[in-house]
């Protein structure tokens, strides 16, 4: 057995072999060329056994050569694969399980019937090329996959590189992925291909909903582990709400890309006081590309705004005028290639790497790192809910309820309390969070809404309203709209002004 560790990412750029070389060169880095194809058909039931078990079988051919394959149940933590792979020479093309040790099955799988119902699913083909490479006693192989993936006539494209650490320190395998950085676009690669494969073969699409709850359960934690814990998760639903966004191209899924970063700032803020120069570095990083996606909220509200079946288009029309220079704020946001460009970018890439050595504890988060000196979770969890909510109430009991600028600032703060309940509410009663929540969460939406009409008041404005007696109509209208919603969102301001904390049970 062999326990793979690579890195894996999806490749943007065009002549990806050509500027690989160039990079090796540009550092002086001495290398190992190969080139070969390699052909690989993945089995299993009918039934998907083997993926139930988060099993992979396959068999590859290179030239001549057949390799049977298993890879049992691994880890991805931010593009990096960790999987026990075990591999057995053998001559026959159908795979035979006998041959692979009888300890890697739980005890109440029947291999037998397995191997019974064994059939192929899908297969890939592609082009290999190899660098190996050697820096500072550590190697690292650089191979690049370029080909197809297919499953009963439908195809889709292999361009993809890993970075696999033959021998020696994890550091060489960082030091590599911060030189391609430089000069090719990627993104870090969180499916396998035997599990794009499945889903070709199922002719399923990617479903997913980001879990900003984090909920690993394991309280008996310390409250440093838990950050640790807690970021891997953070981590992987933030790349897997990149790999939405270039799917579907849409505004909401960006959003969620936006609302991972904050979740994930949000927690090197609860445990300020005990990061080093270098995770406070990562925070300035991660608020730097949030500052950048500043502009994704006032394009969602303004496409609500916008939407010909939404709530305010009828309105709307009542100033054709109101309508143009709303289209003109629409075009001034960036388009969908130049976000694809800064979430296959150097810098974006290279936070991801930090957050993934700090997961890892290559770099030490903390100032301190004596087990002795680690702090209990649930007492710290409940001091960083209790400040929070401490925050917000103040705020909201000062705020004057029936200003609307006035309340919209409170926002943040508000946002800064769910967050803390991101990051430690799954650590207590779930049906008393949740009550909690709820009109909390309702607040917030209601607050999303009046900043939609904000937008047409500060639209408004800029009007010329002399010339334009139909814009009249449109300000009396959204004057009662943020009256109404005003008045409704004070009911819920002291609902949940009254609801007692649910840690503190």
């Amino acid at each position: 057995m062999i326990t793979e560790v690579e890195l894996k990412y999806l490749i943007l750029s065009e002549d990806a072999s050509t500027k690989i070389e160039q990079l090796l060169s540009n550092h002086h880095i001495s290398y190992e060329y190969n080139v070969r194809r390699l052909h690989n058909c993945y089995f299993d039931t009918p039934d998907l056994q083997l993926r139930q078990l988060d099993f992979g079988l396959r068999i590859r051919q290179y030239e001549t050569h057949l390799e049977h394959t298993i890879k049992t149940a691994g880890k991805v933590i931010g593009g990096l694969h960790q999987r026990p792979e075990y591999n057995v020479n053998d001559s026959r093309n159908f795979p035979e399980l006998t041959l692979f040790p009888t300890d890697i099955w739980p005890d109440q799988v029947n291999v037998g019937l397995i191997q019974s119902a064994l059939t192929s699913l899908f297969s890939t083909n592609f082009e290999r090329e190899t660098w190996l490479v050697e820096m500072s006693g550590s190697k690292v192989e650089i191979a690049l996959d370029q080909g197809e993936i297919l499953s009963d006539g439908r195809s889709t494209v292999i361009n993809e590189l890993e970075l696999e650490l033959v021998e020696g320190e994890m550091s060489a395998l960082y030091e590599i992925a911060s030189i391609l950085f430089t000069g090719l676009s990627l993104r870090a690669g969180i499916h396998s291909k035997a599990a794009r494969g499945y889903r070709l073969f199922a002719n399923a699409s990617i479903e997913f909903e980001p879990e900003l709850l984090f909920s690993d359960g394991h309280s008996t934690l310390t409250s440093q582990q838990w950050f640790t814990t807690a970021l891997s998760h953070y981590l992987q639903q933030l790349q897997m709400c990149v790999e939405k966004y270039l799917t579907e191209k849409s505004l909401v899924a960006l959003a969620s890309v936006v609302e991972l970063l904050s979740v994930i700032r949000h927690g090197f803020w609860l445990y300020d006081e005990l990061l080093t120069e270098e995770c406070i570095a990562v925070r300035q990083e991660l608020s730097f590309f949030i500052q950048l996606f500043a502009w994704v909220e006032s394009a969602i509200h303004l496409k609500e705004v916008m939407n010909k079946t939404g709530n305010y288009r009828k309105k709307l029309e009542y100033s054709q005028q109101l309508v143009e220079q709303l289209k003109l704020e629409k075009r001034r946001f960036p388009d969908f290639s130049m976000v694809c460009e800064l979430l296959h970018s150097e810098r974006f890439n290279q936070l991801q790497l930090r957050l993934l050595q700090l997961i890892l504890s290559d770099i030490k988060p903390f100032t301190f790192v004596e087990q002795s000196e680690e702090q209990s979770l649930l007492p710290f969890a409940r001091h960083c809910m209790s400040a929070s909510l401490t925050e917000l109430h103040q705020e909201m009991i000062a705020v004057d309820i029936t200003d609307a600028e006035q309340l919209l600032a409170k926002r943040k703060i508000l946002q800064r309390c769910l967050l803390t309940g991101n990051w430690f509410g799954h650590l207590f009663d779930q049906e008393h969070r949740h009550q909690f929540r709820i009109p909390w969460l309702d607040m917030q939406q209601g607050l999303s809404e009046l900043q939609s009409l904000w937008i047409i008041k500060q639209q408004l404005e800029k009007l010329d309203k002399e010339d334009n007696a139909s814009a009249v109509k449109v300000i009396a209208w959204q004057q009662r709209k943020v009256e109404n919603l005003l008045v409704a969102l004070s009911h819920t301001k002291d609902a949940a002004l009254a609801l007692p904390a649910y840690w503190q049970n």
